[in-house]
């Protein structure tokens, strides 16, 4: 066994303690209350001793996880000041993180207030460009890739799914002869990315007609577009608030194909830097917590 347990399940265990919350704890975490509760009981199951007594609303120390907290509560704090410390000590730093649009707008972008008050010495510039930067030119220090080749030295964040998208309104439609589906409804295709339709439809053993797709730039467009009335493919977990809002639906959640990983790319000589250090296990944090929401979307409900 190890002298000492995870920094990140030390982390959710003050984050716990301070907010006698588990939920609160997820939010500033920025991960789901389901994925701090097994984080708890993985704590818990190390230590070999219960941390804290669950209530029905709300949950309390035992006496054992209420001196735990104050013994390692301050400790995290000081390695925080002192990281904080380091990133600011002559001006802020900043770090050029590459990604498609889509992560950069959509997933990276409504999360970045939170980060830069828990990292004011460290700022993000995000990038969002449909051509891959180039790393090791210095084109951006980080880059979020995505696909089934992970470069030699990246990072891996969360395993990708390609899978058909549809309205809700024309799912069952859909569902009952998809052969005439994609020949009347609207088929839509992101730019540079046909293959994909080839590599889903192959690996279905479909031979469906989408040659007549229409082609968006833009992601996001395209997630809306076909929430009008359409057809499209759709990359979990990064898509599962689309599902949770019911704005798209899966008809064939059996049929997500392995598209590799989305994983994280730095530049040379940067993956020691303290900057790094700090973003990189908030990104794998991001990217898991939608991966956790993808999970219990698809969780059947408790009998």
């Amino acid at each position: 066994m190890a002298d000492l347990p995870s920094l990140n399940l030390l982390r959710t265990f003050d984050a716990v303690g301070r907010h006698m919350s588990f939920r609160a704890a997820a939010e500033e975490l920025h991960v789901t209350a389901s994925a701090v509760s097994h984080q708890i009981r993985d704590l818990e199951e190390y230590l070999g001793l219960p941390l804290f007594v669950r209530g029905a609303r709300q949950v309390s120390f035992t006496p054992e996880g209420q001196q735990y907290h104050q013994q390692i509560s301050p400790l995290l704090q000081q390695l925080r000041q002192a990281t904080q410390s380091l990133l600011s000590r002559d001006h802020p730093l900043a770090l050029r993180l590459s990604a498609i649009p889509y992560i950069a707008t959509d997933v990276i972008a409504p999360e970045l207030a939170a980060f830069q008050r828990q990292w004011p010495g460290l700022r993000v510039d995000v990038l969002g460009d449909t051509r891959a930067m180039n790393v090791e030119e210095g084109e951006a220090d980080v880059a979020i890739r995505f696909g089934l080749d992970i470069h030699d030295n990246a990072i891996p964040l969360v395993p990708t799914q390609c899978t058909l998208l549809c309205a809700p309104e024309i799912a069952e439609a859909v569902r009952d002869d998809p052969e005439k589906a994609v020949a009347t409804f609207p088929i839509y295709n992101m730019s540079g990315y046909m293959d994909l339709w080839q590599f889903w439809l192959k690996e279905q053993g479909w031979q469906l007609p989408v040659d007549h797709a229409t082609t968006l730039n833009s992601y996001r467009g395209l997630l809306v577009a076909a929430s009008r009335g359409g057809i499209c493919l759709g990359f979990l977990p990064v898509v599962v608030p689309w599902l949770e809002r019911s704005e798209l639906v899966m008809p064939f959640a059996e049929r997500a194909v392995s598209l590799g990983y989305l994983s994280v790319e730095v530049r040379d000589g940067l993956r020691r830097q303290p900057a790094v250090q700090a973003l990189i296990p908030w990104l794998r944090e991001l990217f898991q917590g939608y991966q956790q929401r993808t999970d219990e979307f698809f969780s059947p409900p408790p009998a």
